[in-house]
């Protein structure tokens, strides 16, 4: 919700005003209980007691607009409603009023303890006075039925999410809401009076008799509980997120120029962004990818302009260099540039790195910047420049050769795999299976990518890959070929066009498929036109679907808090656990329409592992969750946790770990080599992040990384061996004791029945038994 509105709405209560306010579709009465005949008074109240809060909008207020509510068409929503929506979140976002007529009984004044309050009247006053009245009387004697459905009605306000949303409004969070509507449930059924009791019975449970409840809810919990009110209103403005792009006043006080760069791979983009930033006297290139930056790292030293490198794992400065190849997390916005460069670009819509690209965007300091990337998110550019107020120019590529779709796939059989084929699949295990069954069948040999591999290694297997002089002339990748390599690849071939996302298998996305298909064929290579297929006929027609599917528009882009902003909010509670700071950040931070929090769950478990540490600070805690780390991988949260324990004791953070033998000759020891890396890399970018003194061992994890990188070229190049699966298959036998172990829940009885079997001799066999 607009901060603003909602000190504006505080503020009118507190004052204990007359006015209806409509805000962040906060209806207090939401005009549901007004009869027709009372709308023109209701009006010409509204006109004249909202008439300072008309004289802050750009257009005049008109008693349409106050009734349909056209003087608050923006709105803002918690991260939780985003995640979340309900049906009945839903409905307070609707801006048009829906008047209800009173139920008219003929009642009116209808004997003691009516307190001179007509049933007809009820729904046309000020809630503000129901409240000084209730306040100011005594408790009233009902009937037993009549309490009882009072009850239920409160009972049902306590539980409603659209009053627990609404509460937000006037700063009674969400967890704090069912503790002040049951104090309030117990207050109203206690000094309801008669005339009121009949009203609200007439309502019954449900969204009238909430919105009616809802602005005497309000006043009631201004009254008892201003320092919880307050309390959280500190919490929500130091979780504030609204408007990141004033998080930047030096780069917003500069007159950038955006230039975005909008095509398809193989369209040029990249090559006519990274020209201007060789021409620049100062310039800093942000890649998606440790692989991407090491390239483009190369090819610039290649061509005489001074370069450095600088990646999370590697810093390399050259004397003189005016320019920096960086992974996008490392960009710094306190540095001063003629030319920025930002690649892929769309990945600010991504769910957990989308924040790096937002930052970059809105924060480098340089008189030029330029966008690499699909169209996907031009238009959430273009409203960026809008707040940023920098001048947006747009240039649109179109692919140098069209791709073409083989209409005859592979039939299922590798064997009409064809020299300069690239086959995707999904899966380490496939991706294994196909070399070996290729290399079986045919004499082509294959080189491996996929994502596990070390940066290094892929390089070396992209090199063998385009070199046209020896025998390795097919490639077998993961998707991780679509994106940071520069490949000669002839046919992009899928061998399957489905994959595992952690929970189920679904079809890849549309967006992968065609970034993945656009990598076949390259200007300036031996195969100049791209062509795709399938391996299986049955997925020839989503592959087509895929193709011609435009790019689907971006909404909405990636934020994440700095460690300032956690830091101030964890002032707030000073009590809490690390990890479920992070938990509440994200349940009461607010973000614009155009902007989401990216999802924290591999920090959030990270910071878990982490509370069983005792000495690490804040600012310690939240480094080490962004340590390159596999969270689904025991061993590499293990050596986590030692570097962190440690770390936590003083003490030099050592690297338990030898070197392998030799090259992998199964599997297992090239899970073994892949793990090694990892957490060497591991290392490396802890020492960057933190305290680098406390890490002696940096040379010697440096020497190890590379030997490893050697050893998994070797491995990769001799790898004649069916894959293991990461979870063995146990025999029966195991099962039934790993069954036997796991019965839950187990009665006493049988937990005493067992016991006793236990403790019970077994019966001596008869010889005489055949066995």
């Amino acid at each position: 919700m607009g901060r603003g509105a909602a000190r504006r709405l505080l503020h009118l209560y507190s004052r204990k005003n007359k006015n209806l306010l409509v805000c962040r579709n906060v209806h207090p009465c939401r005009f549901m209980h007004y009869s027709s005949s009372s709308r023109f008074l209701l009006c010409s109240m509204l006109s004249h007691s909202l008439s300072d809060l008309g004289s802050t909008c750009s257009t005049p207020l008109t008693q349409l607009d106050i009734l349909h509510g056209t003087f608050c068409n923006k709105f803002y929503c918690t991260l939780l409603e985003n995640k979340k929506p309900t049906s009945e979140s839903a409905e307070s976002c609707e801006l048009v009023a829906e008047p209800v007529e009173i139920i008219e009984s003929g009642i009116e004044n209808s004997g003691p303890g009516g307190g001179g309050l007509s049933f007809s009247q009820i729904a046309t006053r000020d809630p503000l006075e129901i409240y000084k009245e209730l306040k100011g009387s005594s408790s009233f004697k009902k009937e037993a039925s009549d309490r009882d459905a009072l009850h239920e009605i409160v009972r049902g306000f306590s539980q409603s999410g659209w009053a627990s949303n609404q509460a937000l409004a006037v700063y009674i969070g969400s967890n704090f809401f069912p503790i002040a509507a049951q104090k309030f449930g117990s207050f109203f059924v206690k000094r309801c009076n008669n005339d009121l009791v009949k009203y609200m019975l007439s309502l019954g449970p449900g969204r009238h008799a909430d919105k009616l409840l809802f602005p005497i809810f309000v006043e009631f919990c201004i009254d008892e509980f201003p320092d919880e009110i307050k309390r959280f209103r500190k919490l929500v403005d130091s979780a504030d997120m609204t408007k990141p792009h004033t998080w930047f006043p030096f780069a917003r006080a500069m007159k950038r120029k955006i230039i975005y760069h909008c095509g398809p791979t193989n369209s040029g983009k990249t090559y006519n962004a990274l020209q201007r930033f060789m021409e620049a006297k100062k310039g800093v290139y942000c890649s998606p990818l440790r692989l991407l930056a090491m390239e483009v790292f190369d090819r610039v030293n290649a061509q005489g302009v001074y370069c450095s490198l600088l990646t999370g794992q590697e810093k390399k400065f050259f004397p003189f260099s005016s320019h920096v190849a960086c992974t996008v997390e490392m960009v710094s916005t306190d540095e001063l540039y003629d030319v920025a460069v930002i690649d892929e670009i769309q990945m600010m819509a991504d769910s957990c790195r989308g924040y790096a690209w937002t930052r970059a965007l809105l924060g480098l300091k340089a008189d030029e910047i330029h966008l690499c990337g699909d169209p996907s998110v031009l238009n959430v550019i273009r409203n960026i420049c809008s707040d940023t107020g920098d001048e947006l120019v747009e240039h649109h590529y179109e692919r140098f050769k069209t791709l073409v779709v083989e209409a005859k796939t592979l039939l299922g059989d590798l064997k009409n795999v064809k020299s300069g084929d690239c086959i995707v699949a999904f899966s380490r295990r496939e991706i294994f299976e196909v070399k070996l069954a290729i290399e079986k069948l045919t004499s082509h040999r294959c080189c491996i990518i996929y994502g596990a591999l070390p940066p290094e290694t892929r390089r070396q297997q992209a090199s063998l890959f385009n070199n046209q002089d020896n025998e390795f002339d097919v490639l077998v990748a993961s998707d991780a070929v679509g994106m940071g390599l520069n490949l000669n690849i002839r046919r992009i071939v899928f061998y399957s066009l489905s994959k595992y996302n952690g929970d189920s298998i679904v079809p890849v996305p549309a967006s992968l498929v065609k970034q993945i298909a656009g990598r076949a064929g390259r200007r300036g290579s031996s195969y100049p036109d791209g062509l795709t297929t399938t391996l299986h006929l049955e997925d020839l027609d989503y592959l087509i679907e895929c193709l011609k599917k435009p790019f689907d528009e971006v909404k909405r882009v990636g934020l994440f808090p700095a460690f300032g902003q956690v830091e101030l909010f964890a002032s707030q509670l000073p009590d809490m656990k690390f990890a479920k700071i992070l938990e509440k950040f994200s349940d009461s931070c607010k973000v614009d329409g155009s902007y989401f929090l990216c999802q924290n769950l591999h920090i959030r478990k990270i910071a878990n592992m982490l509370e069983r540490i005792p000495g690490l600070s804040l600012q310690d805690r939240f480094n080490f969750c962004f340590a390159p780390v596999n969270i689904r991988d025991p061993k590499a949260m293990y050596h986590l946790q030692k570097f962190a324990s440690a770390y936590a004791q003083k003490l030099p953070v050592t690297l338990a770990m030898g070197m392998p033998k030799g090259a992998a000759r199964n599997d297992s020891e090239l899970l073994d080599l892949e793990l090694r890396y990892l957490v060497l890399s591991m290392y490396l970018w802890l020492s960057n992040q933190l305290e680098g003194e406390r890490f002696p061992f940096v040379d010697k994890a440096e020497t190890m990384s590379t030997s490893i990188v050697k050893l998994l070229g070797e491995s990769l190049i001799n790898a004649c061996w069916k894959p293991e699966p990461r979870n063995p298959r146990k025999s029966k036998q195991e099962e039934e004791e790993a069954e036997d172990g796991y019965e839950r829940p187990m009665s006493l009885v049988k937990l005493q029945q067992k016991k006793r079997k236990e403790k019970s001799p077994a019966p001596e066999q008869d010889d005489a038994v055949a066995t």
